[in-house]
């Protein structure tokens, strides 16, 4: 099977252009500094919850020896590796990512992997033949796209019959913090109504998009709660900083506001109180 790579052009950002990380991740190449996003994925993986999380969702590929299996939005190809020790040196393991940076970084990280093929490619319209993969996954992938159900409806087109679909993603809505009372309406702006990504709450709508495309069965769903007690970890790799700011900048409260949320939860961290939660699905099937 031959790869036909796509030449598309980076699409625009599915949500407005704020202020935040979260609302480039469609424009990587576009961007000042696109080393930064490969930076942040490098540093967030290295995170235990989502190194145990992310082994949940590979295992669920139930890949054996031999098979060919593609991720999907692979980034800088963090778990393409841990894919080919799976299906060892006779499977395909295949990556795509629709940033070119990315797959330049992916491709030279695993020039030492013959089987490894990483291209450039839009996860709406996968450049594969029909009942290619034996298995297919993406991971906090969804959230970004303009169509999460097309994405879906194209990872199982590419995928055998009795192939495995595996899909992670979060549910920023889920996010708390420990507040006192007299922040709580300005906590809940910022935290459930700024606008950073394109599907914010799509982990807890995964299983019932899954359910929805007919040629899926067989579907698991695994939540997990991520927590730290770390103003800094919140800050660096969950965004509570940058939403605090985009709420801000969005018009939807006023520096004063930010100042006195900032300095409160700043407050809590120094006394011990802080902490914060996240929750986080895996949702798995066959296809029919």
């Amino acid at each position: 099977m031959q790869v036909v790579e796509v030449q598309t052009t980076t699409p625009p950002p599915p949500t407005p252009n704020v202020d935040g990380k979260e609302g480039y991740w469609m424009n990587i190449d576009d961007s000042d500094s696109p080393n930064k996003f490969i930076q942040y994925v490098d540093e967030a993986s290295k995170q235990d919850q989502i190194i145990a999380h992310t082994r949940y969702s590979t295992r669920q590929l139930n890949l054996n020896f031999g098979q060919k299996v593609m991720d999907v939005g692979c980034g800088a190809g963090k778990d393409l590796s841990r894919l080919e020790s799976m299906v060892e040196s006779q499977g395909q393991v295949f990556g795509m990512d629709i940033s070119r940076e990315m797959v330049e970084c992916a491709k030279s990280r695993m020039s030492h992997l013959p089987n490894v093929t990483v291209f450039c490619g839009d996860a709406a319209s996968i450049p594969i033949e029909n009942n290619y993969f034996d298995a297919i996954r993406c991971e906090r992938l969804l959230q970004h796209v303009p169509s999460p159900d097309q994405v879906i409806s194209e990872m199982v087109r590419v995928t055998k019959s009795g192939g495995r679909i595996v899909v992670t993603d979060v549910d920023w809505s889920s996010t708390t913090i420990s507040i006192p009372k007299s922040i709580e309406k300005i906590n809940r702006i910022i935290l459930n109504e700024v606008i950073f990504n394109a599907h914010p709450t799509i982990g807890i709508q995964l299983k019932g998009r899954m359910k929805k495309n007919p040629q899926i069965e067989n579907i698991e769903l695994f939540a997990q709660c991520l927590y730290t007690d770390s103003l800094n970890m919140a800050d660096e790799f969950l965004w509570l900083g940058e939403r605090g700011k985009m709420a801000v900048s969005q018009g939807l409260i006023s520096e004063e506001e930010y100042n006195l949320w900032r300095e409160t939860i700043e407050q809590m961290e120094e006394e011990g109180s802080f902490v914060f939660t996240m929750n986080i699905f895996t949702v798995s099937g066959s296809k029919k």
